[in-house]
This record gives C-alpha cells, sequence and structure tokens, in this order.
C-alpha cells in the first residue's frame, strides 16, 4: 500500500510542488531563524525544556502524558487565556509530578500572544488551543526551530491546510520531529488489523463505513456575568464550531483517519448532509448535531461517514470496512478488532494494556531523544483537509472536489486577536445562533 501524500489527491488536484509554491508566504516567513536555534535532539545536555500552549482537559493531559515519558524532561513555561485555567493545569500537574514541573509565576504567559513566549523558552511545545489558532502556532513553534505535538484537528479550513503543510515541509528540513493526536495511529489493535487489511485479508476493498454517533459530549459552561459574548464563546470550545471545526472535524477525524490509512490516500470528492435537529434554541451554540457524509476515493471506493450528537438516541463508534473477500470492524473504546471472511481473524488484546494517548507521546519523545525522523504533519493535516471538506459539504449541500476544496481561499472566520474583538458569531435577540443553511451557504 502506498504512503498517503500530496500526490495521492485526484489527477486534477495540486502536486506537492505547485500546492506548496502556492503556501510560499507562509513557508518564507519559518524560515527565519537560522540553524543553531533547532531544538536540541538528544539527552546529555539537560533535560528537554517542554511548553504547554492551551491548559484545557486535552491540553493537561498531553502534558501529564508527555511527562509520563521516559525522556529526560521538564515542564518550564504554559500559555493560556485564562489565568485561572492555567493555574489549576498548573496545580495538578505539579501534584503528579512534582520534580518534573518547574513553572514560576513569571514563566506564566497569557493572552493571545502568550504563545510565542512559552516556545521561546522551550524544547518541545505542546500545542492544545481551539484548532483555530492552530496553524499560526505550528508556524511560530517551526520558525523558531522547536518539536511540536499537535493537537487534532491541526485546522478549521482550507488555508489553515496548506499552512500547515507548508510548516511541516519546512519542519522536516529543520529536522523537527511532530506528533498529532490521532492515537489510533499508536493503537496495537489498530496497527495489526490495519496491516492486515492492507496486506489483503478483505481482498479489494469495495466500501467503508465509519460512526461517531453518540450523546452531547459535553455540559455547556454556564454564562458568568463578567464574560463578554467572546469570552463566553471562547470557554465553550466544542459548542462553537469556529472553534472546534463542528462534530464532522472534530470527532469524524479519527475515524475518517483510519480509511484514509487503510486506503494509503485521500478522497477526491464529498457530498452529503447536515443538520440542526436537536441543537437549537438558546444557548445551544452555533454547530450541527448531526452529518451524513458520502466520500470517494480515485479508485471508486466509497467512505460512508456519519456523526451525530443527540442524547437518548443509539450510540456506536466504529471504522469498518468491505471487501471481496470478507469484512473488518475495528471498535476502540471496546478493543474489538474482528476480520470475517476466509482470512477470518480477531485481535487478541495485548496485555498489559497499551494506552494510545500515552504512546503517542512515548514515540514522540524517542524520535526526540534518539534523532529519529518523525513528522506526522502532513498526514495529520491531510486527513484534516477530507473531513473539512465533508464538512462543507454537509453544510452546503453541493458535492465538493478534493482539489477545489484544498485550493479555496475561503476562511472560517475572521482572525481573534484580542478578547475585545467581537466573536465571529452573534444570537439574535433569543439568544439564537445562526447555522449554515444547505442550499445557501457558499463552501469555497
Amino acid at each position: 500500500m502506498n504512503k498517503p501524500s500530496l500526490l495521492s489527491a485526484p489527477p486534477a488536484g495540486l502536486s506537492r510542488r505547485s500546492f506548496l509554491e502556492q503556501s510560499a508566504t507562509a513557508g518564507a516567513v519559518l524560515a527565519a531563524l537560522p540553524a543553531s536555534r533547532f531544538a536540541h535532539a538528544a539527552s546529555g545536555s539537560g533535560p528537554l525544556k517542554l511548553a504547554l500552549v492551551g491548559c484545557g482537559g486535552r491540553g493537561s493531559g498531553a502534558a501529564n502524558q508527555a511527562l509520563r515519558t521516559d525522556a529526560n524532561l521538564k515542564l518550564v513555561a504554559i500559555a493560556e487565556l485564562f489565568p485561572e485555567t492555567a493555574r489549576n493545569a498548573l496545580q495538578n500537574l505539579k501534584m503528579q509530578h512534582p520534580d518534573k514541573v518547574d513553572v514560576p509565576e513569571e514563566r506564566l504567559f497569557f493572552g493571545f500572544e502568550a504563545y510565542k513566549q512559552a516556545i521561546a523558552l522551550a524544547d518541545v511545545v505542546i500545542l492544545a488551543t481551539p484548532c483555530t489558532f492552530r496553524p499560526m502556532m505550528f508556524e511560530e513553534a517551526v520558525r523558531q526551530g522547536k518539536h511540536a505535538f499537535m493537537e487534532k484537528p491541526v485546522a478549521l479550513d482550507s488555508p489553515g491546510v496548506r499552512r500547515v503543510l507548508a510548516a511541516a515541509a519546512e519542519a522536516k528540513k529543520k529536522n523537527l520531529k511532530v506528533g498529532v493526536g490521532l492515537q489510533r495511529r499508536h493503537k496495537p489493535g489498530y496497527l495489526e488489523t490495519v496491516k492486515r487489511v492492507q496486506d489483503g485479508a478483505l481482498g479489494q476493498i469495495m466500501y467503508a463505513r465509519t460512526f461517531w454517533n453518540m450523546g452531547t459530549a459535553r455540559a455547556m459552561v454556564a454564562r458568568k456575568p463578567e464574560w463578554s459574548e467572546l469570552e463566553y464563546q471562547l470557554h465553550n470550545q466544542f459548542y462553537f464550531a469556529w472553534q472546534c471545526g463542528d462534530i464532522h472535524l472534530d470527532m469524524g477525524l479519527h475515524n475518517i483517519d483510519v480509511i484514509n490509512w487503510i486506503k494509503g490516500s485521500y478522497p477526491v470528492s464529498a457530498m452529503g448532509v447536515g443538520g440542526a435537529e436537536v441543537r437549537r434554541g438558546r444557548d445551544a451554540g452555533c454547530l450541527y448535531d448531526h452529518f451524513s457524509i458520502e466520500y470517494e476515493y480515485a479508485d471508486g471506493t466509497r467512505l460512508f461517514a456519519q456523526n451525530r450528537q443527540i442524547a437518548g438516541c443509539y450510540n456506536n463508534v466504529a471504522e469498518c470496512a468491505h471487501g471481496t473477500l470478507g469484512s473488518v470492524e475495528m471498535r476502540n473504546d471496546r478493543n474489538i478488532f474482528e476480520i470475517t471472511g476466509p482470512n477470518a481473524w480477531k485481535y487478541e488484546v495485548e496485555k498489559p494494556l497499551v494506552n494510545p494517548y500515552q504512546k503517542e507521546h512515548d514515540d514522540l519523545f524517542e524520535a526526540i531523544v534518539q534523532d529519529k525522523p518523525y513528522n506526522e504533519a502532513e498526514r495529520g493535516a491531510m486527513s484534516t483537509m477530507t473531513a473539512i471538506m465533508g464538512r462543507q459539504a454537509g453544510y452546503s449541500g453541493r458535492k465538493l472536489e478534493w482539489a477545489e476544496t484544498l485550493a479555496s481561499e475561503k476562511v472560517f472566520h475572521t482572525p481573534i486577536l484580542s478578547l475585545t474583538d467581537a466573536p465571529p458569531v452573534l444570537p439574535d435577540a433569543n439568544g439564537v445562533y445562526p447555522l449554515p443553511i444547505p442550499g445557501k451557504y457558499e463552501p469555497l
């Protein structure tokens, strides 16, 4: 199976060279620092210095996992918008790793420019803010010559994906190691199952199905009187698509990435439906509660991808593929990986159980310490782009082609640069936020 790349896109799509030429402006900025500023790659020169940018649940979790690796590592800086969030995270990390956390008050940085200060003090940075900020922060990490772990999704729109891809190419030139939080790629059950499928256990794959159907993911944070509208939205990132990308990108990306991994390529088109059947009304946020997207790959294989966040319904999180010789079902939360047909097989769960959230950090820091090639940014960006194309198809009701979507200049929202900026969406007089209307929404 061929490795996924930009050239795996449809023949009419952009080549790697022409695509990166379009991102020349972003890429040119990244070369500003000399090679002497690159982060050190091996132990022996003191502990690796870690910075955490974004201290929510996933950021704190990622920092905890990084500090649990075998690397000689110390957390030295934190960047956050909200001081209370940063100090709570710091307190928890100190309790778990008293000898590996050294972040005095002067190395707590706050505000929209804080990430630059934290990155400057580190060898490795964890980027775990809402994904709308990911491209500019990854660019800065690469510009400063620092290794990085990026939570997924890595971008919110096509211009953001192009910025990440340009930065990923520059990171390779600088020998920087980059991890992306698509942890299924590090889970033994997936690794063994995908290898068997790629080796032909299913014969020719005809179609695939993915599901991330669940109830409401998180309770909404109640509005405080002292908060502005923007602060309220920033405290509820998973209820506002301008921060999380909507549920097809935020959740469905994991499933979609598995099928891209199996296929060794990316879809050529997407079409489908989406909407807000239940998530509507006052304080419901601003994102859809369901998507059903059909992707097509260059060889005609289809992927039918469902996402839903509606309480009281049948829940299902799985990736399935069907071929001429059989089928495979993969269920991450239950550690079920099973192939049916003449090559029937069932994964015997490893003991002790491997935590893929931990393993992705183990693999990244092993690559840093041993100076092994390691850069997950390109495939992370390309699977992100796949889900963006699906979301835009669902929002608009149009069939979208890979090349035109990848090249789109449409930005999801105007940049947010301070807490005094106007939020990208505003509620009406009844507290209801506007949603994209299929048939009227312009996707590109």
